[in-house]
């Protein structure tokens, strides 16, 4: 029961902080791409089913210190970490709004072949690669900084 509360409070908290986080005179979270000084390219991995919101708070943290225009975020869920991309995960609404938010949540096939998932279970707005692994390596070598919460 405190799992479920918590999990609630800290999806309402995400929520609201999103909502509210709306500034009032331009900064650099809403700098248009091409007026950023710096560009940042983020791939942040995510095997353990314990790590998704932790990953979520820092792709959040990011776009607020770096600029949501300046980061390119993907979050690359493998192992068991892809059973809670669905409609019916308890991160749900966190995923929702990072992706309305520009971060891209990505899930890997051979994880969800394993587990016997298909696309038609994932939330809208989350893509596939045949490999989590191979994904993150690929980053990694175009020069992407490799995050792990």
């Amino acid at each position: 029961m405190k799992d479920i509360l918590r999990g609630l409070f800290l999806a309402l908290f995400f929520h609201a902080a999103f909502a509210f986080a709306a500034p009032a005179t331009a900064d650099a979270s809403t700098t248009p791409a091409s007026a950023c000084t710096e560009h940042y390219d983020i791939v942040i991995g995510v095997s353990d089913k314990d790590k998704l919101e932790l990953a979520l708070s820092n792709a959040q943290n990011l776009q607020a210190e770096l600029g949501a225009a300046c980061a390119n975020i993907e979050i690359v869920n493998f192992s068991a970490a892809v059973t809670l991309l669905g409609p019916m995960s308890p991160k749900a609404t966190l995923l929702k709004d990072a992706i309305l938010h520009g971060v891209k949540i990505i899930a890997c096939q051979n994880s969800m072949n394993k587990f016997k998932m298909t696309e038609d279970d994932l939330l809208p707005g989350i893509t596939t690669v045949p490999s989590g692994a191979a994904e993150i390596v690929k980053r990694q070598k175009q020069g992407w900084t490799y995050l792990r919460p």
